[in-house]
C-alpha cells in the first residue's frame, strides 16, 4: 500500500489571503477594495492594535514564551506564522468574509456583516502566536490591551470564531503539492502552529476545550497516572502524541471522514454522518494518552471528559474500530514514509498513538481506581466503570496497567 502521509496537510488546499490565482498571503495590498466592501469600521476600529502587533513582531527577539496550543511549536514556527498573519491580516479578513469567491466555493465563509468578530479572532490568533515577553517592561500591559476574549453570551461571535477557524483549516496552504504552481502560504511547521491556535480559539466543543487545557497546561515534569496500553508507553511519547492530536483534532476528524480524498484511496474513510462518534473516539484517545494528574480536581476532570463505549452499541464499536484502522494506516512517523514531508510525530509517539487507538477501537475499557474517601468530588462525576477480565497493577512510574 501507499505510504501514510501527514494527517493535517491535505486540508490546507488553496492559498490563504485571496481567490485570485496569483493572490497569496504575502502578495496582496487590499486597502482600496476593503474600503469599498463595508469593512471600514472594522479596519479603523482595530488599526492601533494591529500596528502594535506589527511593532512587537518586528522588534521582538526570536524567543518568546507561548501558552497552550502555541507552546507545542518551536519559536521560529510561531513567529513565522504570526508575522505572516500580521503583515497580511487585511487580505485574510477579506478572504474569510468574501461574499463572492471565485475559487474553493465548497468552503463556508463568514458573513461580511460579522467581519468585526473575524478581525477580533485574527488579532487573538496573532497575539497567541507571538507569545509573551516576561522580561520586557510594560509588555504585560500591552498584551492585555491587545487580547481579545470570547463573550460566551454572544452567539454571533461564537459562531464567527468557529467558522473562521474551520475556513482557515481548509484554506491554508503549507506545501507546494497542495496547489501546483503556487507557493505555500508559510512553512509546514508554521502552518501547523497557525492552525492549532486557530482551532484552539474557535473551539466549540467544551470537552475539547477542557482536554486542550488539561494537555497543554502540563509539562513533562508533571506526574500523570495512565491506564491500559498507555501505561506501557514512555511519558514523553504519550505527551507528544496527545499534544499533536488535541491541537489538530479538527483536521484529523475531517481527514477520517473525508468523502472525497485526493490521496490514499486504499484507506477506508468513515461516512460523514458518523463524525460525532469519530470525534468522541479522538477525545478518548487524548484522554488516555495524557492520563490524569494528581488531586481531586484532576480526577474529576479526567472522568468528566471520558467518552465511554455504550454497552451493546455495535454501531459505535464499528465506527471506533474503523477509525482505529484508518489511523493505523495513515499516521506518518518517519520521513521515508512520505519523502519531502515532515512526519506527524516521532516513532515513539506514533507507537503510543496507534496502540491507544487500537485499544479503544477494540472496545477495551480501562480500569480507574476509586477516589480516596477524603476527596469531595462533584456529584456530576460518574462512578468508575470497571473493565471485565484482566488484573491491574502499577508500573514503576506509578501507572496502572490493566
Amino acid at each position: 500500500s501507499a505510504p501514510p502521509s501527514s494527517l493535517p496537510t491535505m486540508f490546507m488546499m488553496g492559498s490563504l489571503g485571496g481567490d485570485d490565482d496569483d493572490a497569496q498571503l504575502g502578495g496582496l495590498n487590499p486597502w482600496a477594495s476593503l474600503m469599498q466592501d463595508s469593512l471600514e469600521d472594522v479596519v479603523e476600529g482595530n488599526t492601533r492594535k494591529w500596528e502594535m502587533l506589527k511593532m512587537v513582531a518586528d522588534n521582538c527577539a526570536d524567543h518568546t514564551v507561548a501558552e497552550f496550543a502555541a507552546s507545542s511549536f518551536p519559536d521560529s514556527a510561531r513567529l513565522e506564522a504570526a508575522r505572516k498573519l500580521i503583515s497580511n491580516h487585511l487580505a485574510v479578513l477579506k478572504d474569510i468574509t468574501n461574499p463572492s469567491p471565485s475559487t474553493q466555493k465548497e468552503l463556508v465563509r463568514v458573513p461580511r456583516s460579522e467581519g468585526k468578530y473575524v478581525d477580533m479572532f485574527l488579532l487573538e490568533v496573532a497575539r497567541r502566536l507571538l507569545g509573551k515577553r516576561p522580561h520586557v517592561p510594560d509588555a504585560a500591559v500591552l498584551d492585555k490591551f491587545i487580547e481579545e476574549k470570547m463573550d460566551p453570551t454572544n452567539e454571533k461571535m461564537r459562531q464567527a470564531w468557529q467558522m473562521a477557524a474551520q475556513y482557515l483549516n481548509g484554506r491554508t496552504q503549507s506545501t507546494p503539492e497542495q496547489k501546483k504552481g503556487r507557493n505555500p502560504d508559510m512553512s509546514y511547521e508554521a502552518a501547523m502552529a497557525f492552525l492549532s491556535v486557530c482551532n484552539e480559539i474557535g473551539e466549540p466543543e467544551q470537552k475539547w476545550f477542557a482536554l486542550r487545557g488539561m494537555i497543554n497546561a502540563g509539562g513533562l515534569d508533571a506526574p500523570t497516572t495512565t491506564y491500559g496500553v498507555a501505561a506501557q508507553q514512555p511519558k514523553e511519547a504519550r505527551m507528544e502524541a496527545a499534544k499533536r492530536l488535541v491541537n489538530n483534532h479538527y483536521n484529523v476528524l475531517i481527514d477520517i471522514t473525508n468523502p472525497a480524498p485526493e490521496t490514499q484511496h486504499e484507506l477506508q474513510r468513515i461516512p460523514v454522518q458518523y463524525r460525532p462518534m469519530v470525534d468522541a473516539f479522538l477525545r478518548e484517545m487524548c484522554r488516555r494518552l495524557h492520563g490524569r494528574r494528581p488531586g481531586p480536581e484532576a480526577y474529576a476532570l479526567f472522568r468528566m471528559v471520558e467518552e465511554p463505549l455504550e454497552q451493546g452499541n455495535q454501531e459505535q464499536l464499528a465506527v471506533w474500530g474503523a477509525a482505529a484502522t484508518y489511523l493505523t494506516g495513515r499516521i506518518q512517523s518517519v520521513p521515508d514514509q512520505k519523502p519531502g514531508r515532515n512526519p506527524d510525530m516521532s516513532l515513539a509517539a506514533a507507537t503510543a498513538f496507534v496502540q491507544v487507538a487500537q485499544e479503544i477501537g477494540m472496545g477495551r475499557p480501562i480500569e480507574v481506581e476509586e477516589p480516596p474517601s477524603q476527596w469531595d468530588l462533584s456529584a456530576t462525576v460518574a462512578a468508575p466503570t470497571k473493565s471485565k477480565g484482566g488484573g491491574s497493577g502499577k508500573d514503576k512510574d506509578g501507572c496502572v496497567i490493566c
